[in-house]
């Protein structure tokens, strides 16, 4: 299991479990102090990442592309900033 967080510059911050197994996602949590609207979309970013192969580009282009499908709207944050703390949770 990885965990990390990652201070986004100006203030916010993102914490990340993330449990792999054969390669892939396996389980994951976002916590923090940043807000996203509609707030089930955090639950349902978690979801998505599950059965991703943890590799850099399939994570970033997965957590991108469900934000801009979604028309997420994330305040203090942005998709790269989840892309960030997962890889360093995987390389944990």
């Amino acid at each position: 299991m990885g965990r990390a967080e990652y201070k986004v510059p100006g203030g916010k911050l993102i914490r990340v479990r993330v449990e792999t197994e054969a390669g892939r996602v396996r389980g994951v949590k976002f916590t923090g102090d940043f807000f996203l609207h509609p707030e089930t979309d955090l639950e349902g970013l978690e979801h998505h990442l599950i059965g991703v192969e943890a590799d850099p580009e399939l994570m970033r282009e997965a957590i991108t592309g469900f934000f801009e499908e979604r028309g997420t709207i994330l305040v203090g944050v942005s998709p790269e900033d989840f892309v960030k703390v997962i890889l360093k949770a995987l390389r944990a």
